[in-house]
């Protein structure tokens, strides 16, 4: 049902820009603070090097299903040509489970906040309704709690990463529009516990590609 509620609300957005959206005010001056909302998903792109013990385990593998959620970017707009961005969103939980040689079970959970520090450069446009950007900068998840299942005294340690975007935004009046918004992640974690009283260690690769879409506010 999410994965519905979430395609529709981007197949909207799109089909607003295609078909012309509504009047548009002339010609402003675009610098200062926005605010920009909406649903996003998170697919995960996960793979593990896992040790139990100290030793290798081969073939060990992960999966981590889509999550969904509310972003909110707090932005501000330097020209007509470059902005920042500092993203957050509502606390999603992302479940581990085992893939590969490890057996298909959960083997826990982290309830995270995702959070993006980025700037952003904005092809020039002369058409209000589709003003195309691109972006780069750093993400870190913010680990918000562990919870065990297969594993147990499980503990994630979350790093830095880089990150990259792509998207459009559409304004419908001097203040109030539409984005659209693609972002890649390359987020890793360091996670430890035991398994059936045998201790390991993991690196976690999660590298999730983040799509949203939503409404802009500039102030």
């Amino acid at each position: 049902m999410a994965n519905n509620v979430y395609t529709k609300s981007a197949l909207a957005a799109i089909v607003f820009v295609t078909q012309g959206g509504w009047a548009v005010a002339g010609e402003q001056s675009i610098e200062g603070w926005y605010l920009r909302t909406g649903p996003v998903g998170v697919f995960f792109s996960p793979s593990v090097d896992l040790s139990m013990g100290g030793a290798p385990v081969p073939g060990a593998d992960v999966k981590v299903d889509e999550n969904y959620a509310i972003s909110v970017d707090i932005g501000y707009r330097f020209s007509k040509q470059w902005s920042a961005t500092l993203t957050i969103g509502t606390p999603p939980e992302a479940e581990l489970r085992g893939a590969g040689s490890l057996p298909p079970v959960e083997l826990g959970k982290l309830r995270y906040g995702p959070s993006v520090l980025a700037g952003q450069y904005h092809f020039k446009s002369n058409n209000p309704r589709f003003q195309p950007y691109i972006g780069a900068g750093l993400n870190y998840v913010v680990n918000l709690g562990e919870s065990d299942g297969a594993a147990s005294d499980l503990e994630v340690k979350t790093k830095v990463g880089p990150m990259v975007q792509i998207g459009f935004e559409s304004m419908v009046t001097e203040d109030v529009g539409l984005y659209f918004d693609v972002k890649k992640l390359w987020a890793e974690a360091d996670v430890s516990g035991s398994i059936g009283g045998a201790p390991f260690d993991a690196e976690v690769t999660l590298d999730p590609l983040i799509v949203g879409t939503g409404i802009i506010w500039r102030f």
